[in-house]
């Protein structure tokens, strides 16, 4: 204790001195606690503040909560439990966290590794089925925890009766998914500080400022950067495309999608991109009513929305769509093309700055938030990809080790606002990933709009696709398409309400 208070009064000192970090966006506004690594090199627990966490302190005597996730990206291995410092923010402020929950709660967090994704998935399923208490939570891609609570293997977050330990309403769970999956007041698995590849995993725009300078691409909207338009409200799906095709430079006979192109893209995307373009337009594969999700794909402005984004991303002379181009390994031959000065704009999720092939880019970028359809349209909105948007789960075979759980899980949520979000947001993605202080405002545009689709997250028998299969058949079959589909997706949204009554 003599050397947390040490540890207290450094903050306090450096705090006084003016040394502070705030985090921003859907995050809201916090005080950082600051890790001593002092002398001697190792983090040491921050002081827990009773008068901020909400909930009464408790010593569970030095319980392991074994935590289940995979590793799919390098934050989803550093961001729970860390064993070692390495002066990377995220993981010493993850460090920290583990560190404090162990001292100020005697709970103990063990990170286990699966290989891949649908392996946490996998197990979660198996575990509800034998009955035993492997794992107290596991962690994986929205879509993938679905999966596995279809198969009620998760405790409903929303109602736990033996305690009172998790509260979804606070604002360090991620509201508008709770929103967005919620039926009946259930939810079986929850984001937010918690985590970081919930921001990583959302859909945004990056473009070449040397591209846009040297074509003077806003000049024609009367403004002299493109960040101008975003931050008037204006920047559309239209203002985007007619930048695209003011970009494109053909060098040779044909337009060629390698990583040594001489070409220049308007823009390079990826067959996803038309559901990311949808829910930029405000538009959604469902939308719940009285608690029932209701399939939207047939509204008069969803196939409206459709035919403009089917349109642009379809002009193959300016827009090249990766799995399209007929080359090996095309997601990494897309980041390379625009890592290379080749595009003018790439959609993709914002982990996309922590790339090696990023890192290493040679070249100016920025970041801009998804394209409103028009620019009457009120928000922004940018969807996060379900396959790597992480969320945690409690699986309903945890009951020696319950009370600890959710304990941890409140604690892990509440300190990574306090801990993890600003190291994140402030320190390495704004200050390390970006040049610019625009840039950074775009990001609070982009978390600041977030959206979620319970279509997306269930795939009420694979609906995700539902754009996306459209875009590759080369034909706008819109309508026709679903009604040969729609069958389908309503028998799956019944099972699953089924599921939920079971």
């Amino acid at each position: 204790m003599k050397q947390l208070n040490k540890v207290l009064c450094l903050i306090l000192a450096v705090c006084f001195v003016g040394i502070a970090l705030v985090a921003c966006g859907d995050k809201g506004d916090t005080s950082a606690v600051l890790s001593d690594t002092g002398i001697s090199g190792e983090a040491s627990a921050p002081v827990e503040d009773e008068n901020k966490f909400r909930l009464e302190k408790e010593d569970f005597g030095g319980v392991t909560i074994k935590i289940l996730t995979d590793k799919a990206t390098d934050y989803l291995s550093c961001e729970i439990a860390p064993t070692t410092l390495n002066n990377e923010p995220v993981n010493d402020a993850a460090y920290n966290r583990a560190a404090l929950l162990s001292q100020e709660y005697g709970i103990v967090l063990e990170q286990v590794y699966a290989e891949h994704q649908g392996d946490v998935a996998a197990k979660a399923k198996a575990q509800a089925q034998s009955g035993l208490d492997e794992y107290q939570v596991f962690v994986a891609g929205v879509i993938y925890m679905a999966s596995a609570a279809l198969e009620d293997a998760f405790v409903d977050l929303a109602n736990i009766e033996q305690n009172d330990y998790i509260d979804l309403s606070q604002p360090y769970w991620d509201q508008k998914l709770n929103d967005s999956i919620s039926i009946k007041d259930r939810v079986y698995f929850a984001t937010g500080d918690a985590l970081v590849t919930d921001d990583e995993s959302t859909w945004a725009i990056f473009f070449n400022k040397d591209i846009a300078n040297d074509n003077q691409i806003a000049a024609p909207f009367g403004v002299e950067s493109i960040y101008e338009i975003a931050e008037k409200g204006e920047w559309t799906i239209d203002v985007l495309y007619q930048m695209v095709k003011a970009a494109t430079a053909q060098v040779g006979p044909d337009m060629t999608f390698a990583s040594d192109t001489d070409d220049t893209w308007g823009m390079v995307a990826q067959c996803y991109d038309s559901y990311t373009f949808m829910v930029a337009s405000d538009e959604s594969l469902t939308r719940v009513e009285n608690d029932v999700p209701i399939i939207t794909i047939d509204n008069e402005s969803n196939v409206r929305a459709y035919e403009t984004v089917f349109n642009m991303l379809t002009d193959k002379q300016n827009i090249v769509i990766a799995e399209q181009a007929g080359v090996a390994n095309c997601y990494d031959v897309m980041t390379q093309v625009f890592a290379n000065g080749k595009a003018l704009f790439m959609p993709n999720k914002v982990a996309l700055v922590s790339d090696p092939t990023m890192r290493e880019a040679n070249i100016r970028y920025g970041i801009l938030p998804m394209p409103k359809e028009t620019k009457e349209q009120e928000n922004y909105s940018s969807t996060v990809t379900v396959y790597w948007c992480s969320a945690m789960g409690i699986p309903r075979t945890n009951v020696d080790k319950f009370d600890a759980t959710c304990y941890a899980l409140e604690a892990m949520a509440y300190y990574g606002q306090e801990l993890m979000t600003q190291e994140y947001y402030e320190r390495t993605l704004k200050n390390k990933r970006f040049e610019d202080t625009e840039s950074e405002e775009m990001l609070d545009l982009v978390f600041r709009n977030k959206s979620y689709d319970i279509g997306a997250v269930y795939s009420f028998s694979s609906i995700l696709s539902f754009y996306t299969d459209i875009l590759l058949s080369g034909s706008n079959s819109h309508m026709s398409t679903l009604e040969t589909k729609r069958s389908a997706y309503e028998l799956a949204i019944e099972d699953f309400l089924a599921n939920l009554e079971g």
